[in-house]
């Protein structure tokens, strides 16, 4: 019979009262991120619902947290064409939906984003972070798919547990350079050299020493950003 692993945290304190209500989204677009997460949280027994798109649309009630797995801000804003699929299928959150998570944040909720999905989120909430690999042609930085090292930032709260040198799925990701460090935290930063642990990669001057784990505060709730899938395969 096989059994999940135990959960490191399942003993650990959390702001919440109870378990922390988990909303993971999933839109009509099929990301295969968003199944991974599924997977994860399955193999691990972690209680969480899908948010589905009509929900974002109208607002965001009964959880604590909002996971918006890495997909691309074009598609979760414009999500499926009218002039391939039924109207019931069609469209993305638009920016009803930004208002929404803008809201959620505000009124104390926690939103996690991964890899792509946090360009969305640092231009919706007018984050001071930018991606240093946005707009670099592949002869300068290109890293189809390899290991790399965090150097992680013990006193965050964020990194109770954890050890101090990670691993993390490098797959055409983002590097993240804060503007503004009384607003935005850094968690964990890719490795300020010999970043690539394993694998091949172009560039790697570009991510070294730069954010890859970053937090802010946004009304009286967070906002969590991988620049990585944390959960990827």
């Amino acid at each position: 019979t096989l059994r999940p692993p135990s959960n490191p945290f399942a003993n650990r304190p959390n702001p919440f009262n109870g378990e922390p209500k988990i909303g993971l989204y999933r839109g009509f677009t099929s990301s295969m991120d968003e199944g991974w997460t599924r997977l994860v949280f399955d193999i691990h027994g972690i209680k969480y619902r899908n948010i589905q798109l009509a929900e974002v649309r109208n607002g965001i009630k009964d959880v604590d947290v909002l996971i918006v797995p890495s997909e691309s801000e074009g598609t979760i804003l414009n999500g499926l064409s009218a002039e391939r699929f039924p109207d019931e299928f069609v469209g993305g959150i638009g920016e009803q939906g930004i208002a929404n998570m803008k809201k959620f944040v505000e009124d104390g909720g926690r939103l996690i984003c991964f890899d792509a999905s946090c360009g969305m989120v640092i231009k919706a909430f007018d984050l001071p972070v930018r991606n240093v690999l946005s707009g670099l042609k592949r002869n300068e930085f290109y890293n189809p798919g390899s290991i790399v090292r965090l150097d992680v930032n013990l006193s965050h709260r964020l990194a109770e547990g954890i050890d101090e040198i990670l691993g993390a799925y490098f797959i055409n990701s983002s590097a993240f350079e804060v503007t503004d460090r009384t607003r935005v935290r850094t968690v964990a930063r890719y490795a300020a050299r010999d970043a690539l642990v394993s694998g091949w990669m172009l560039g790697e001057s570009f991510i070294n020493g730069r954010s890859a784990v970053v937090e802010s505060d946004f009304g009286k709730g967070k906002i969590v950003m991988f620049a990585f899938r944390p959960q990827h395969r």
